[in-house]
């Protein structure tokens, strides 16, 4: 059976907007598709290494179960972006350091008596072993998407509330900022509460890629309930 994969970027202009794959087992995943592409373009093994798949426009991960009918896409991160801001101007995502008082300012109103704002840093220690740093990797458009989704729930369960999220790709040093959320609301209960339930959401479900860097290694943490690895080969 064909499976068609949709390309984006580089790889859309080195072998057009879709490739094929032909898998000839009942049931084929994720990884299935990913080591057929090795097999079939090892000359740009470099790229796949970069890259991670969509299924049905949602983040797949490797032993996720696909169709010749489903909409399959390969993504390639983009290290080197500028910052892409919302058009609301409540999140964004960027490469450079986060200004924590710009995101507050966006949160301000003068109806609200309670605001926070929760910065994100990088530690040195987690378990016993030393981090040197942290790099990480987004789907820009799904992480922009699913950022203010967060928003729109946070909004719909505490009425009145205002949030604005930034996120850092690229490389975080120890004590350097990686997230910066900022709330706002008429009484402080909300706002605590809001702000908890922003930083958990955007663990759940924006596509962002952590790797831990440490003095004898590193590991992909993947995406963050996922535990998958975006530069996973096999």
């Amino acid at each position: 059976m064909q499976y068609r994969i949709q390309l984006s970027a580089a790889m859309a202009e080195q072998f057009g907007d879709v490739i094929t794959v032909e898998l000839s087992q009942e049931i084929v995943t994720i990884a299935d598709i990913r080591k057929r592409l090795y097999e079939q373009y090892s000359e740009v093994a470099s790229q796949l290494q970069g890259s991670f798949f969509t299924h049905h426009k949602r983040l797949a991960s490797p032993d996720e179960p696909v169709l010749p009918s489903d909409a399959i896409a390969l993504l390639q991160s983009a290290p080197g972006m500028e910052t892409v801001i919302s058009k609301c101007g409540l999140f964004a995502i960027t490469y450079d350091p986060i200004d924590a008082d710009e995101v507050a300012s966006k949160v301000q109103d003068p109806s609200h008596g309670a605001s926070l704002t929760f910065n994100g840093t990088t530690r040195e220690y987690t378990q016993g072993q030393r981090t040197v740093l942290l790099e990480y990797e987004a789907y820009v458009p799904m992480a922009m998407n699913t950022m203010k989704q967060i928003g729109d729930e946070i909004a719909e369960r505490w009425p009145s509330t205002r949030t604005a999220m930034t996120h850092r790709l690229g490389t975080v040093r120890i004590g350097e900022t990686s997230v910066v959320i900022a709330v706002s609301a008429a009484h402080r209960d909300a706002c605590y509460e809001a702000s908890r339930h922003a930083i958990e959401r955007l663990k759940q479900i924006v596509p962002i890629w952590k790797k831990e860097v440490w003095e004898d290694g590193s590991e992909w943490k993947g995406h963050q309930l996922g535990g998958w690895n975006p530069h996973n080969t096999q």
